[in-house]
């Protein structure tokens, strides 16, 4: 596939129904708050999905070099950007007419790669896919590890130190 843009591939994605495809290198990352599996990767490109711990929350952090878009899948979460909250709870209160969560298949606009954002999971934890393009010189391997802030906990903070030495 040739995507030119992180919206093109975003789109092409979920018009194709949200392949699976995860490599054989590098597929899933731990955090206390979060799992991700990468589901699918190719070029530049790749789709993480993350389940979010219930109560929790990360710092503030950006992702140097990552262009980076969010869908939300389930569960209860709100994010902040740049300082600025959106409460997303007025989505979880009722499912759409096809059962599925109101946000799914929504995404957010393109993050931008120098600013700062964060995540916050209710009582239900959370779902959501990050989908993202890499710079052509650098290792892919998650926006858990290309992460710019405070580490989620001591294990993340190692974690991110082994994978870049």
């Amino acid at each position: 596939m040739n995507w030119d843009t992180l919206e093109e591939f975003a789109e092409w994605y979920k018009k194709e129904g949200f392949p699976i495809r995860p490599p054989f290198e590098d597929p899933v990352y731990i955090t206390d708050i979060s799992y991700s599996y990468v589901l699918y990767r190719e070029g530049q490109y790749q789709a993480e999905l993350y389940l979010v711990r219930p109560n929790t929350s990360s710092p503030d952090h950006s992702h140097p070099g990552i262009e980076n878009i969010v869908m939300v899948w389930g569960g209860d979460v709100s994010t902040s950007q740049n300082g600025k909250f959106t409460d997303l709870s007025e989505y979880y209160k009722e499912p759409n007419s096809n059962g599925t969560n109101k946000l799914f298949g929504m995404q957010s606009e393109k993050l931008a790669d120098t600013g700062f954002h964060a995540l916050f999971a209710g009582n239900k934890g959370g779902a959501f896919l990050s989908l993202e393009k890499w710079p052509v010189d650098k290792k892919m391997t998650s926006v858990t590890i290309e992460w710019h802030g405070d580490a989620v906990d001591p294990g993340h903070a190692e974690l991110i130190k082994n994978e870049r030495q």
